[in-house]
């Protein structure tokens, strides 16, 4: 469960791993009432909708920051039912400190090697140290009764190989109690990137497929970046990364209005088939990417 928490996106693009598995811990430590009472609570803060704790992220982060982001409320839960294993357990004092600044100091943008010079090292980092993608760090005590303050940093990959990120930004900051929408503090690149009305639609799903430099066929199917940066690594391949929309990459492409057809060849049988998704895409070389 501990390993779950903290690199999410290895075992799916959804939050279903995490429900499965404190469930689980909570049958085993005869704790099903208060897993219950927990799963009541998330309801009535309005940090759950009906697409889940990601789909009330949805309305706060970009869509490629929810997932590491969704991992931590889960990671809360788990540490008021005490089975959360803190890689650094703050004092009272610290966390007091924290809480009293946190949410002046986010009024200027913010790195993550600023937030560790700042606060230390996290009591639970969320997702991997890659500085090309999204992260959550969270600090708390170690009293059961103390919430998690949760950083949520991103960076997203186009913009890192623009040079415009040399490392993730700080968005967002979950620190204050009561309901979930007004638990945040934005940086202002938070506020910029602070998803608008029209794209809150539900989770596209997606699969990351492997295509390695002048390969006929691709050779790998992933259904999140995590694992198939994973698998590249311990191949060590060179190729690209792709992800790709379930159906018609063309279909989907209109359908979302990434793609408006113009010319006397565009949506011909040609067109379509050789149709790129123009969606995310990873150069990676020894499986590292580029």
């Amino acid at each position: 469960m501990n390993h779950v928490l903290r690199r999410p996106g290895m075992f799916g693009r959804d939050e279903i791993p995490e429900l499965l598995l404190l469930e689980a811990m909570a049958a085993v430590d005869g704790s099903l009432e208060r897993w219950q009472a927990e799963c009541d609570r998330l309801d009535e803060s309005h940090a759950s909708t009906a697409t889940g704790v990601m789909g009330a992220y949805s309305d706060i982060l970009p869509a490629d920051a929810l997932r590491e982001a969704t991992a931590s409320v889960y990671a809360e839960i788990a540490h008021r039912l005490g089975w959360l294993e803190l890689d650094r357990a703050l004092s009272a004092a610290e966390f007091q400190r924290l809480r009293g600044d946190i949410g002046g100091w986010v009024t200027q943008d913010r790195t993550l090697s600023e937030v560790i010079e700042t606060f230390g090292p996290p009591s639970l980092w969320i997702g991997g140290t890659n500085p090309y993608f999204p992260k959550t760090l969270a600090y708390t005590t170690a009293d059961h009764d103390d919430d998690l303050i949760c950083l949520h940093l991103w960076n997203a990959f186009a913009a890192r190989l623009r040079g415009v990120h040399p490392e993730p930004v700080l968005l967002a900051v979950r620190h204050r109690p009561g309901p979930f929408p007004d638990a945040f503090s934005f940086t202002p690149e938070g506020l910029r990137r602070r998803p608008t009305a029209d794209q809150r639609s539900p989770l596209r799903p997606v699969v990351w497929i492997f295509h390695g430099y002048d390969a006929r066929y691709a050779s790998g199917v992933f259904e999140t970046l995590d694992t198939g940066l994973a698998w590249a690594g311990q191949h060590e391949v060179s190729g690209i990364l792709t992800e790709y929309p379930f159906g018609g990459a063309y279909d989907v492409a209109v359908s979302e209005g990434r793609f408006t057809p113009s010319k006397e060849h565009h949506g011909t049988a040609d067109h379509v088939a050789a149709f790129s998704p123009g969606l995310r895409r990873i150069h990676l070389t020894d499986g590292r990417p580029d």
